[in-house]
């Protein structure tokens, strides 16, 4: 059983919390030790006050003169030995809990840091929905496994220690009977593990798929109401949710036969230590109450082992989300910076695409020997059908994938040997999908520079034509625009995103379809924007894809891309 599965999971994320968790522990040990004192007032009690004597009355003589002060002593410290349990179990578990959401904050943050900076070949394979359930559910249940190992694995082991101890030393005999049932506990838990793990695997798969189905309905919920089409994605939700549920109750079936097959074996142990302990007590080897403090004993043995068996059940759930989250936390399938990478040169001279070759798939290019060169305040047109590659230009540019051949250079510098940060700051992206955050017309320009300032982001969206809209909204420029900036238009959204770029200090300027979809109004406004934020005294650098010819009029020079060219002017 490998215990610190979660903390190992966890890695640098758990290391700051070790105090808290080690302070947890001690206080659990704490308590431990207080639970084992509880049955020793009972026992005093019943041997000391409640015992009949020969001649019938309480016993009495030295201390124990009084029965009835016997009973308030008794109930007094079990009362005391309560309370201190009671303080400690509330100190141990607002540590732990504290420390394990800590961890988890660290771990999530951890995971999507990761996500963020792998590769779109990655991203690709793995939903978003599939995702967020990882960074959700996954890290929930390493964390009640954390709490489950410093709140039951280790006072069950202490405890587990102290009773055979205690056992072993009062009466050896009942001890051994006691713990004949071990042995067949330990094997039913090995295969409950075993069976769980597996149960739960199958369950935290089918509840992955059925979070990116479900999140890819409702980000295209507009699309299914207007196909009326929400019988069919009731259809494709329901398979979903039916399989999560046959894989949920298989694994609750395997957890609850463990229940019943633990008690009746634990029951058969106390039966036995009972019948053994009562004639004990019949011969007068052992008095009533010291009976009593085996029982209560073997009872307390009997609870951490049950304990221990159900924890692999904890253990079972968060080792099958421990893969899920390791396979986001191991990925190293990224773009990575060379070890001397060096900051990206200012574009002064210009950009430069060498013999370049590059497929999403192997086998399978989507540029092949590709040549093209871009002076600097250049604007520059790749005009061609779709799938051609047009805006896989501008993805390498960026870095999100490296080339497969050839080489790209700005200022003469293979974009390979430039740490990615800098080099994605020489470019002010405006993406085919004009993606907003659901977030104020104002945060979502200012997204493109991190030092933007209000007056900057008014300038800009004055640049952009923004302000011709932004003016009759509720708020301006502080109205909020919903998930995916639903309130606007696509044309506005289109703008928005310009204006994202036009705040942006970058030198070069990546425009992919900037009118697609959208109607000759909305693309000549967008068209007229463009012009706006590419001109001017400090002209930048751009670079746009398009098959639209009246956008590719604007620019300077036009390259026409097609199935049998690489490029041709």
């Amino acid at each position: 059983m490998k215990l610190p599965l979660s903390l190992a999971v966890a890695g640098p994320a758990a290391r700051p919390e070790l105090p808290a968790l080690a302070a947890a522990s001690g206080l659990v040990v704490l308590r431990v030790g207080a639970v084992l004192l509880r049955p020793w007032p009972l026992a005093l009690a019943v041997d000391h006050a409640l015992r009949p004597t020969a001649s019938g009355s309480g016993v009495g003589s030295g201390i124990w003169a009084s029965p009835v002060a016997v009973l308030v002593l008794a109930a007094v410290a079990s009362v005391l030995l309560s309370a201190v349990v009671g303080l400690l179990d509330m100190a141990s578990l607002r540590t732990v809990e504290g420390a394990a959401e800590r961890i988890g904050a660290s771990l999530r943050a951890d995971m999507f840091q990761r996500t963020m900076t792998r590769s779109l070949r990655w991203h690709d394979r793995m939903r978003s929905g599939e995702l967020v359930s990882r960074l959700t559910t996954d890290v929930g249940r390493l964390l009640d496994a954390v709490v489950a190992v410093t709140t039951s694995f280790l006072p069950d082991a202490v405890m587990l220690a102290g009773v055979l101890a205690l056992l072993v030393a009062f009466d050896p005999q009942l001890a051994l009977i006691g713990l004949t049932v071990a042995p067949v506990l330990a094997v039913l838990a090995v295969r409950q593990r075993r069976r769980i793990r597996a149960a739960q695997h199958a369950a935290r798969t089918e509840s992955g798929r059925l979070a990116g189905a479900t999140t890819d309905l409702l980000r295209n919920v507009r699309a299914v109401q207007a196909f009326g089409r929400i019988d069919r994605a009731a259809a494709i939700f329901g398979t979903r949710n039916r399989a999560v549920l046959d894989v949920e109750l298989r694994a609750i079936d395997v957890d609850a036969r463990w229940t019943p097959m633990a008690d009746i074996v634990l029951a058969i142990g106390t039966a036995l230590v009972l019948v053994v302990g009562g004639r004990h007590v019949l011969t007068g080897s052992l008095s009533v109450g010291e009976l009593l403090v085996v029982l209560a004993y073997l009872r307390d043995l009997y609870s951490p082992v049950r304990g221990l068996t159900r924890l692999s059940v904890v253990l079972a759930k968060a080792g099958a989300s421990a893969v899920r989250v390791r396979e986001v936390l191991d990925c190293d399938e990224a773009v990575e910076d060379r070890y001397d990478a060096r900051p990206a040169p200012r574009l002064r001279s210009g950009v430069r695409f060498e013999q370049v070759s590059f497929g999403y798939e192997p086998g399978r290019p989507v540029l092949d020997h590709f040549d093209l060169d871009i002076t600097a305040g250049e604007t520059a047109c790749l005009l061609g059908p779709s799938g051609i590659g047009k805006s896989t230009t501008l993805h390498l540019l960026l870095r999100l994938y490296d080339v497969d051949a050839g080489r790209i250079l700005i200022d003469g510098v293979d974009l390979r040997d430039c740490d990615q940060r800098s080099l994605r700051d020489r470019f002010a992206f405006v993406p085919q999908d004009p993606w907003l955050l659901d977030a104020t017309v104002a945060e979502n320009i200012a997204f493109g520079n991190q030092n933007a300032t209000r007056a900057g982001v008014v300038a800009a969206g004055r640049t952009a034509l923004v302000d011709e809209f932004a003016d009759r909204l509720p708020f301006g420029y502080d109205t909020p625009l919903g998930e995916g900036g639903v309130r606007l238009s696509g044309g506005q959204r289109r703008r928005v995103a310009l204006a994202r770029a036009a705040v942006s200090p970058a030198p070069m300027v990546l425009l992919d379809e900037p009118t697609a979809s959208l109607d000759p109004v909305s693309a000549g406004t967008v068209i007229q924007a463009i012009r706006a934020m590419t001109t001017g005294p400090s002209r930048r650098t751009v670079l746009m894809v398009t098959h639209d010819r009246d956008l590719a009029a604007i620019a300077d020079r036009v390259v026409t891309l097609d199935h049998d060219l690489a490029g041709r002017r």
